[in-house]
């Protein structure tokens, strides 16, 4: 199943955002089920919530945010386990990825090998297929 980064999370509900509009339209046909098995890493919802809490966001705006993401129909999370640490150590010391990313990454390898994200940082690595937004429709 291809993950979803980030990115996409955030361009889903920041209107000003560059892929809003590409974000939206992957997760309503997500949600009518025109997309399937796709997931979101538990770490890219620790990633969200610790950026809105750096940026000052209160804590019922990241509440409720996050609530949002898993009411969206037709989507999985995937948990963060202790063999995806492992391989995410793997992978920062094998790529340069940044802590988040290379925990996004381990678990698009960990279940399906894919993910979506803008964030070019993910093609360094030869066994992750990296897929643009802009490539699922």
């Amino acid at each position: 199943m291809p993950l979803i980064e980030l990115d996409l999370l955030i361009a889903l509900v920041n209107t000003r955002d560059k892929l809003h509009d590409i974000a939206i339209k992957i997760f309503e046909k997500i949600h009518r089920g025109e997309l399937k098995g796709y997931a979101i890493p538990a770490s890219a919802l620790l990633e969200y919530e610790l950026v809105l809490r750096s940026r000052g966001y209160p804590e019922d705006k990241i509440c409720e945010d996050i609530e949002a993401f898993t009411q969206i129909r037709n989507i999985k999370e995937i948990p963060l386990t202790s063999k995806i640490l492992i391989e995410a150590s793997k992978i920062r010391r094998l790529y340069s990825l940044t802590y988040f990313d290379s925990l996004h990454a381990a678990s698009a390898l960990a279940y399906d090998e894919t993910i979506i994200s803008s964030d070019k940082a993910y093609r360094k690595i030869p066994t992750l297929r990296a897929l643009d937004p802009h490539q699922i429709l």
